[in-house]
């Protein structure tokens, strides 16, 4: 199968799947049940990170998965050895060999929308046994992007007007999981990352500077050859820079930046903590970017990669004025990035200090949601042969609602915003809607002055792209309720059925539902 996406090559095929799901299918082809019709949903039950919202990602994989969905003669081999029992029905095989996806049809919501528990994030309608093979790949298409996706919309929150670059590649469960995490915090909220690869598969912006081992390459000023840059002697500026100031500094570190300046001078951003942030680095930085100001090149800034962040963020921004204001230098578009193992709480502790960092540079706990690992997607069959099919269970959260529907999102004129579940086939009244919330039996009577349907069909030749997705996903976070965004004490969204799903939900549980004899 082709790539999808960010990166799944060579393996994104049908047997990336649970056996059981083989195993099932073989059972409904002899009992010939693999062309029936049925109906699946994708859904969720609870929502990330303590969070009451979900960040829908995916979609775009998804679409190119069940498009493309062909077994090859390897994978059928694979089936016949290894899976199936030795006598298996041949034309079983003949099946696989023949199935497609075009018999399917795709509802879903859009790429970037903000969703909730027990809702459809994608509807599937199709035979039997094509339905049952796509689960495992659906699931895993969508799970990590949308967790993802959420994890980057929560530290856009917090990051304010920064920028914020992902920089988890190699703290990444393995190189898919890396392009996969650089995808989707990007369409959640990220404005780069450190991944070349993304940055040409996906036209992601890319930015980088130095590491630790760079500047300790470096033992002296003689280690670093002179360059001219638009008629400036770099080296000879910055030494000339750096003896102004008066301070003693780690000379192997100056040679470094000098070398980095005069071969990435569009680029110049340098790693200050090798040594001393404020004593050295710092200063070491300051003389060679003065230097390229006289080249008429303006230098980017610095990174913070150790200690108080917040506190030498502040520290540094002083420096800058410092110097720029002994060399009447102009340093307003000087940045201070800052990375080592950012998170949520420690970017909430840098809002505390009051900090003055520019960019935020954050790796292991976006890539891996150290915080969360698993967003707990379930993939469940809601009708079969045109019946409608509901799955109980001892915990009331499993229950499945049955049968296909839509998910309406309405606002009020008082800014009310409620999500709305009905029958696929229900048309409201006067576009008002009576709804009932399950849990509590609330009742309510809404009367929208604008209604949107969430689950829409989905085009196999045209689905939006990354940054069509990233686009939509900025709009919704800014326009959404906050107060069911926002990280501290969320407000949990309203949910409600329309009274006729209400009913019909109702009394298929009564249907089904196995009565407790007492005696």
């Amino acid at each position: 199968m082709q790539q999808t996406g960010g990166g799944h090559e060579n393996i994104l095929g049908a047997l990336l799947n649970d056996s059981y799901k083989l195993v099932m299918t073989y059972s409904f082809f002899q009992n010939k049940m693999e062309n029936d019709q049925t109906a699946f949903e994708l859904i969720f039950r609870k929502c990330p990170f303590g969070g009451q919202y979900v960040i829908f990602a995916g979609l775009n994989e998804v679409v190119r998965y069940i498009k493309n969905f062909k077994f090859t003669e390897e994978e059928i081999e694979f089936v016949k050895k290894n899976i199936l029992p030795s006598d298996a029905n041949q034309k079983f095989f003949d099946y696989l060999r023949n199935l497609d996806s075009s018999q399917i049809k795709i509802r879903a919501m859009p790429e970037g929308s903000i969703c909730f528990p027990k809702e459809p994030l994608i509807s599937i309608e199709g035979p039997q046994g094509i339905c049952q093979l796509i689960e495992t790949a659906v699931i895993n298409l969508v799970s990590f992007p949308s967790l993802i996706a959420t994890n980057a919309s929560r530290m856009r929150q917090l990051a304010g007007q920064a920028h914020l670059l992902e920089f988890g590649l190699r703290r990444a469960q393995g190189p898919d999981g890396g392009m996969s995490a650089t995808q989707y915090s990007y369409l959640g909220g990220f404005d780069g990352t450190s991944n070349m690869m993304a940055g040409l598969k996906l036209g992601i912006p890319v930015s980088g500077t130095i590491a630790h081992s760079f500047v300790t390459s470096f033992s002296e000023l003689n280690d670093v050859e002179s360059a001219e840059l638009n008629g400036v002697n770099i080296k000879l500026r910055a030494i000339e820079y750096h003896k102004k100031m008066g301070i003693k500094t780690n000379q192997g570190e100056l040679a470094s930046f000098i070398a980095y300046a005069q071969s990435c001078s569009n680029n110049f951003l340098c790693l200050v903590d090798t040594y001393h942030t404020l004593k050295s680095g710092i200063p070491n930085f300051l003389a060679v970017a003065f230097a390229l100001d006289d080249a008429g090149i303006k230098a980017k800034g610095i990174r913070l990669d150790s200690g108080d962040l917040a506190q030498l963020s502040i520290q540094a921004k002083e420096l800058f004025k410092h110097y720029g204001d002994q060399f009447q230098k102009d340093i307003s578009h000087l940045k201070v990035a800052a990375s080592n193992d950012i998170n949520e709480e420690a970017l909430k502790d840098f809002i505390k200090k009051g900090h003055k960092i520019d960019i935020f540079g954050i790796g292991t706990h976006l890539v891996t949601c150290q915080k969360q690992p698993a967003l707990g997607l379930v993939y469940k069959l809601v009708e079969c042969k045109n019946q409608i099919v509901m799955k109980l269970s001892e915990e009331y959260d499993k229950t499945t609602f049955p049968g296909q529907k839509n998910v309406y999102r309405v606002y009020t004129k008082s800014d009310q915003c409620v999500d709305i579940i009905t029958s696929i086939n229900y048309l409201p009244e006067n576009n008002e809607f009576k709804c009932i919330d399950h849990i509590s039996k609330q009742r309510y009577h809404i009367k929208p002055t604008f209604i949107e349907n969430l689950l829409q069909p989905v085009d196999y030749d045209y689905v939006p792209d990354l940054q069509t997705a990233k686009k939509y996903c900025t709009k919704q976070m800014k326009d959404f309720n906050g107060k069911v965004t926002r990280l501290d004490n969320p407000q949990k969204h309203l949910v409600l059925m329309s009274t006729e799903y209400y009913q019909m939900f109702q009394s298929k549980y009564d249907e089904i539902a196995i009565e407790e004899v007492i005696e």
